[in-house]
């Protein structure tokens, strides 16, 4: 049974999300997934517009009904009715509007996010090693807000304008056509030279988001690094890089700022000409008496309502065009290209044991040097293999192509005989349990950390393997024991404690092939004896590959093979090399000269420790 709490139920392989590559598309994707909801919000919204222009049809009846000397009362009354009914609907509408706006913003930005980290969490190991995870939250976080932002423009900020400015022009052309069809071309020209202006300032927008995010993520990382910050008196050191950084992204802000007030002042004063001579010439012809007082009135205000809305329609393209770069400068960073969102679209993975082979493998890191050439390596199902050699031979690189987690240049690397290209990288992941050099933890309970990678694990077997790899008796002292939250990326457990707990994380995950990447350095003799004996007996038989620098780490497993060059040197039983004249000989020895030093001195017994492996 499932201790209450924890997360149950096995990861599937995920389907592939392929996201369009420009705004626009983007956002309509999110539209049509709810397209009754915004269908809904669009009629509301140009209905409510369509009520607040006959709303000043019916303010022309009222003032004329009320100017004409021997109008009916009864007339002027109807036509107050129908005016204040208008402005009743209008606000009814509104209000409406806003309720279904409130929820459509709500949904697409929980659908953006929501489809923006899985395509994010399905790019490559090289994207993130080039990337700050800081930008990249922040990245899904501003096209998540860029697009309610343009959500909102369009519904009330772009719909009202063009909804008033053709219901404006209909009524005006009532009064006089000539003076609707001057406004028609004067707020069509002015919209349209903005809007083309505007569009050369995308370019400075995407610019401006893209400083943004970057400081973002340079933020995230000093923070998160703040244990060190503080250790080495950098506090100032990193305010003032951050002070220049956040001087250029406010210089970037400036431009993409200034771009729409230039073209503001440009609209203000259209605006003001346009506006001056509608004025004039309905006063002239109100004087020679060829139109009312309410048309007038009427005129003047629909002429405002015009104008208005076509600087308000213009600048809100400018705007939109600014909100677009954001999302489009996200978007184009997280997406995944053609080629990994054709991997994850592959069939799912599913090896018949936990034999690893690599065939005439050959994989550089970087285009400059090659690391392996020509590797063929052969670990038959339930053999447990350690991995030495100096630093830099390849050996966490190693693991790495054992998980596909990387892939060979040339030549194949297989599990259970079949070969791990052309399937799934999520579903290649549930033929391994690894436990990496750097410890990762989320800031959740310690039960949910050990229950990651097997969410229906029983809490009988939590417990009996946090009892076997030692974790048990460190957790029980927490303030709230397995519900302790550990903090960020395990601050609050030291670093051993953090090792046993990822070893027992691992050792949970019922898999065929357990990697292990130097799984015991930050533990002492005791303890890693312990741990070691814990892998021994409940591996049962998964296949085991660990990498270790010290030597006494390996002396218990089946086998070791020794990279250097990028080639496998030595290969056999510890034992026997051991006794030999090669690179695992000559480390062993000073190995165990430095532990012999330490225990004459004193000092904790090191890495000269060995145990006898216990059968499983």
């Amino acid at each position: 049974m499932t201790r209450p709490g924890a997360p149950a139920g096995p990861d599937g392989a995920a389907e592939a999300l392929t996201l369009p590559a420009g705004a626009a598309p983007f956002l309509l994707r999110y539209v049509r997934r709810h397209f009754r909801l915004s269908l809904g919000l669009l009629t509301i919204v140009t209905s409510a517009a369509l009520c607040a222009v006959a709303a000043q049809y019916g303010l022309k009846l009222l003032v004329d009904g009320m100017t004409t000397p021997g109008t009916d009362r009864n007339g002027v009354m109807l036509s107050l009715g129908l005016f204040l009914g208008l402005l009743g609907v209008e606000s009814i509408l509104w209000r409406l509007g806003g309720f279904l706006g409130s929820r459509a913003i709500i949904r697409i930005g929980e659908d953006i996010r929501t489809d923006l980290f899985e395509a994010v969490s399905a790019r490559s190991w090289e994207f993130f090693n080039g990337q700050a995870s800081g930008a990249l939250a922040g990245r899904i976080a501003a096209a998540a807000g860029a697009a309610a932002s343009v959500v909102r423009t369009v519904v009330w900020n772009l719909l009202p304008p063009v909804t008033d400015l053709v219901g404006s022009i209909i009524v005006l052309a009532t009064i006089d056509w000539r003076i609707g069809g001057a406004l028609v071309a004067v707020a069509g020209v002015a919209t349209l030279v903005l809007h083309r202006l505007g569009l050369r300032g995308f370019a400075v927008h995407r610019a401006y988001h893209r400083e943004a995010a970057e400081v973002s993520g340079v933020l995230a990382d000093v923070l998160s690094n703040m244990g060190l910050v503080r250790a080495y008196g950098a506090r100032r050191r990193e305010r003032d890089g951050l002070r220049r950084r956040m001087e250029q992204e406010g210089r970037a802000q400036a431009a993409s700022l200034m771009v729409l007030e230039r073209l503001r002042c440009g609209h203000d004063l259209v605006f003001w000409l346009a506006n001056a001579a509608v004025l004039t010439t309905c006063v002239a012809q109100w004087s020679r008496g060829d139109i009312s007082t309410g048309s007038v009135v009427v005129a003047t205000t629909l002429t405002l309502r015009i104008l208005a809305g076509s600087r308000e329609l213009a600048l809100s393209l400018l705007g939109l065009s600014q909100q677009l770069g954001a999302v489009s400068e996200a978007v184009e960073t997280l997406r995944a290209p053609n080629e990994e969102a054709a991997l994850a679209a592959l069939p799912p993975f599913r090896p018949n044991d936990g034999m690893v082979e690599l065939r005439r493998v050959r994989y550089a890191p970087n285009k400059r040097s090659r690391l392996f050439a020509e590797l063929d390596l052969r670990i038959p199902a339930g053999q447990r293999v350690g991995v030495v050699g100096p630093s830099g031979a390849g050996k966490s690189t190693l693991l790495r192509l054992i998980q596909g987690v990387v892939a060979p240049e040339e030549g194949e690397v297989l599990l259970g005989g079949r070969a791990l290209a052309g399937h799934a990288r999520d579903s290649l992941a549930q033929a391994f349990s690894v436990v990496t050099q750097e410890v990762a933890l989320f800031q959740r309970s310690v039960a949910d950390n050990l229950c990651y990678g097997r969410p229906g694990a029983s809490w009988d077997e939590v417990l009996a393997v946090s009892r076997a790899v030692g974790c048990d008796a460190f957790i029980e002292t927490l303030p709230m024991g397995y519900d302790t939250v550990v903090g960020e990326r395990g601050i609050r457990l030291s670093g051993g404690q953090r090792q046993r707990v990822a070893v027992a994380r691992a050792l949970l995950r019922k898999s065929p092939v357990l990697l292990l990447d130097e799984a015991t350095s930050a533990l002492d003799s005791e303890a890693e004896r312990q741990v070691q004996q814990a892998v021994l007996d409940l591996a049962g038989k998964r296949t085991v590959v660990a990498v270790a620098h010290r030597l006494s780490t390996v002396m218990a497993l089946d086998r070791v093979i020794v990279l250097h060059g990028g080639r496998v040197v030595e290969d056999g039983a510890p034992q026997q090399l051991r006794h030999g004249d090669g690179y695992f000989a000559t480390t062993w020895r000073l190995q165990h000269r430095a532990g012999e030093g330490r225990k004459q001195t004193g000092a904790t017994v090191g890495p000269a420790t060995r145990f006898t492996r216990s059968p499983v």
